[in-house]
């Protein structure tokens, strides 16, 4: 029996009854794999729809995301984008402890942070 191609609604996580293979999983620190728990979607601020979270082994970062111009925000550019940066509240709207804020001044004032080939807004 061969193995199908994955989609997005086929990667479950563990908790959901998903494999441990490595083609189910996606690096993320703790931070993040706390905040995503075991959610596959969540709900678009500006549509008010669910929809499916990102889906770094099979979606690209730029077409869903874009940095502030200062890098210190994640800008959901599509209702996957917009859900996903709700969901695992990658900006701390939600858990305004500015810890995430503060980390991303300190790496891009060391020149750690955006990545070069991440999409930047030439304004914020």
């Amino acid at each position: 029996m061969s193995a199908s191609p994955l989609t997005i609604d086929h990667l479950l996580p563990q908790s959901l009854g998903g494999s441990d293979d490595p083609d189910n999983l996606a690096l993320a620190c703790h931070r993040c794999n706390e905040r995503r728990y075991n959610f596959t979607t969540g709900i678009d601020p500006e549509t008010q729809l669910e929809t499916p979270l990102f889906n770094p082994r099979q979606q690209q970062w730029a077409e869903h995301f874009i940095w502030t111009a200062d890098g210190l925000r994640i800008l959901g550019m599509t209702p996957t984008g917009r859900s996903t940066c709700s969901r695992l509240d990658l900006n701390d709207d939600f858990h305004d402890d500015g810890f995430i804020q503060e980390s991303r001044q300190y790496w891009v004032e060391v020149g750690w942070h955006p990545p070069r080939n991440d999409p930047r807004r030439s304004v914020n």
